[in-house]
């Protein structure tokens, strides 16, 4: 069995695997004859598959270290954003400060995340133009305008 099989939900590929090993299990000394058996068995299909779950999980990592490999000497393209996040029911605007990191494959990851909210609108503006000024070249998307429904 493949790891990949961790990642099947409902016979269908998913992007999430969810785990659960649950046995019912009575304690040897409170066992009857009869049913020593069945908790036998019982032990031995949990103790088969924890070892069929060890295999795969093993074979997991070495693929979360391909791909941590593979990410760390892709290409790339970092961006830099301002972005305006418009609050509603009262709820106070708040502006981002980020740099999304785009790999040739397009998998994207934020490599800074900042939060300002709109009293510290200044500081937000200003630390945008600073990551500006230290990354010459570096694509840049600023959207601060009100949106049409706001007052």
């Amino acid at each position: 069995m493949s790891y990949l099989d961790l990642f099947q939900r409902y016979g269908n590929p998913s992007r999430e695997a969810d785990i659960r090993l649950t046995a019912y299990l009575l304690r040897p000394d409170v066992l009857t004859a009869d049913r020593i058996k069945t908790n036998d068995d019982s032990a031995a299909r949990m103790i088969a598959r924890c070892n069929e779950l060890i295999d795969q999980l093993t074979e997991y990592r070495a693929a979360l270290a391909e791909r941590y490999a593979a990410l760390a000497t892709a290409a790339y393209r970092d961006r830099l954003e301002l972005t305006r996040d418009p609050g509603y029911r009262g709820k106070p605007v708040i502006y981002f400060v980020r740099i999304v990191r785009t790999y040739e494959d397009g998998t994207t990851e934020r490599v800074l995340d900042e939060k300002y909210f709109g009293t510290e609108r200044r500081k937000a503006f200003a630390r945008f133009a600073e990551l500006k000024h230290q990354r010459p070249g570096i694509e840049t998307m600023q959207d601060t305008e009100k949106r049409s429904w706001e007052r």
